[in-house]
């Protein structure tokens, strides 16, 4: 059992995420595709007590597209969920390929942008090792927070995302 424990991935809920239970703290991104394409915009404070989903990527991947598309699904599905993807990156010239990336998998509802600051939103205090962070709220309250620290556990991201948004769909 401890052998299990010990090698057990860190994608498992982030229970020492500061935002556990606590508001979703809002920010804006540079959105690169949907209908606030570019401009500067607020999905937070856009959905307030609503349902959603927030993914932060420092890189664009097959992990990530995995994911982004179980939040396009459930977008689509639910009335009051919205879900988007913020890639952390001061790169201005990354928004005409991660415009691409965002047509190529579908994403008509799902919002893609970037964040400019490499540290990511500082109220999140995300983690500097890790390639991805999801945090699903709910009534403006953060009920849980996913991260991914490796490739192998970007791929199981998207899974884990979907088991955590069946629980809560009702």
């Amino acid at each position: 059992m401890l052998l299990i424990l010990l090698v057990l991935p860190s994608l498992l809920m982030n229970e020492n995420s500061p935002l556990l239970n606590k508001k979703i703290p809002p920010y804006t991104m540079l959105v690169v595709s949907g209908a606030e394409r570019g401009k500067l915009h607020c999905y937070v404070c856009e959905q307030s007590d609503k349902e959603g989903v927030v993914l932060f990527t420092r890189k664009i991947s097959d992990g990530i597209s995995k994911t982004a598309t179980v939040i396009e699904k459930h977008t689509k599905v639910r009335p009051d969920f919205k879900g988007w993807v913020s890639l952390i990156s001061e790169d201005g010239s990354q928004d005409n390929s991660l415009l691409k990336w965002a047509t190529e998998n579908n994403l008509s509802a799902t919002p893609v942008g970037r964040f400019e600051y490499k540290g990511g939103p500082p109220a999140y205090r995300l983690a500097v090792d890790s390639i991805a962070e999801v945090f699903f709220f709910k009534a403006g309250k953060v009920l849980y927070s996913l991260q991914a620290k490796d490739e192998n556990e970007l791929n199981n991201l998207s899974a884990k995302l979907e088991e955590y948004l069946k629980k809560t769909k009702k």
